[in-house]
């Protein structure tokens, strides 16, 4: 599959990821990187799924399928929430936006996939739809400390106004549902609506000074920032707490009974994590693959999940599920492949 987008995408070079051809990068990946962490950075991310719940009673099945409280949720609000399995394991990350009898979510790109068919199993008798308009739409962001900035030069609209996830007004039918999305440090814009309207507000943002973002660069801030992606970070050998999925967040410790809920909550009240999601800086050389083996002399201390070289921090970084008794910041572990030892330490990086 290719984006709407692809068309448009001047100087792209593309590559697979999830499926579907994306832009990698438009020429210079540095320039791409560099212009996110200190100017604006313009992604196509259209190869996430979207999907698009309806009926009277959409809002309590997503509450008793996830982690968090639909039943607070306002018109024009959003929020995280996880689809956890009845291990409490993680099937699936989102972000849910409220617009009128709607509700649309943000899944990993193979999401539209994977969590309708599992939703199915538990519909009986409620009056639910769900429609994956991923195909039919097109989604890009903009992020970046000068983010705020042009949205509201470009689009005479104020990111300071709502919170994070909120909608900047009723996106009404069939127009273009824009929310705030924070990255990096910064508040920041996410797009979603009909191909010709998002490309013509892609081509309005980039004229007004937002530097495309591939693939590439995104990897490695989204790395820095310590972002779980799902295939990675997120998959179902893991539980939200392990991810870095915070209470108050994408988890609602009070909400009531969930498809996991007792599983979630006893791992929280006992203090049972086993493991977390960390940050190592590795030494310098080659950068180690996936699911690299972590040691602390002749104990497995985890397993590495991703790796990137950061031009900003000047170094190689990774993140990395690593076992309680070694997760603490500064602990060096050696990793399966490399010479010298890697450090571990907090996320976001600093």
């Amino acid at each position: 599959m290719k984006s709407p987008l692809t068309e448009h995408a001047r100087g792209a070079v593309f590559a697979e990821y999830s499926g579907w051809e994306m832009p990698a990068h438009y020429g210079d990946m540095e320039a791409e990187y560099w212009a996110a962490r200190e100017g604006t950075g313009l992604r196509d991310a259209s190869h996430w799924s979207r999907l698009l719940f309806s009926g009277q009673d959409h809002l309590d099945f997503l509450h008793r399928m996830t982690t968090n409280h639909f039943k607070e949720l306002q018109p024009n609000a959003g929020l995280e929430a996880i689809f956890p399995d009845n291990r409490g394991r993680i099937l699936e990350l989102g972000t849910f936006y409220r617009a009128g009898e709607t509700t649309l979510a943000v899944l990993s790109p193979l999401g539209r996939e994977k969590i309708p068919a599992w939703l199915d199993r538990y519909i009986f008798a409620e009056k639910i739809a769900i429609e994956d308009i991923t195909q039919e739409t097109a989604m890009i962001e903009v992020a970046g400390p000068g983010a705020a900035a042009l949205v509201q030069k470009d689009l005479d609209k104020d990111l300071g106004a709502v919170a994070e996830h909120h909608l900047l007004g009723d996106p009404g039918g069939g127009e273009v549902w824009l929310a705030r999305l924070d990255r990096f440090g910064h508040p920041g814009l996410r797009a979603i609506g009909p191909v010709e309207q998002i490309r013509a507000l892609g081509e309005k943002l980039r004229e007004g000074g937002a530097h495309p973002l591939g693939e590439a660069a995104w990897e490695i801030l989204r790395v820095e920032e310590g972002l779980a992606l799902y295939g990675r970070e997120l998959t179902e050998e893991h539980n939200p707490w392990e991810a870095g999925q915070s209470a108050g967040r994408a988890i609602h410790l009070n909400k009531g009974c969930y498809i996991g809920q007792e599983v979630i909550a006893r791992l929280d009240t006992y203090d049972k994590v086993k493991q977390r999601l960390m940050g190592l800086e590795l030494p310098d050389g080659p950068l180690p693959p996936a699911g690299a083996l972590l040691r602390s002399g002749n104990a497995e201390a985890g397993r590495l999940t991703s790796a990137v070289y950061s031009p900003g921090l000047e170094r190689n970084l990774a993140l990395a599920y690593v076992r309680r008794d070694h997760w603490d910041p500064g602990t060096p572990l050696q990793v399966e492949g490399l010479e010298g030892a890697a450090r571990v330490v907090e996320l976001p990086f600093a």
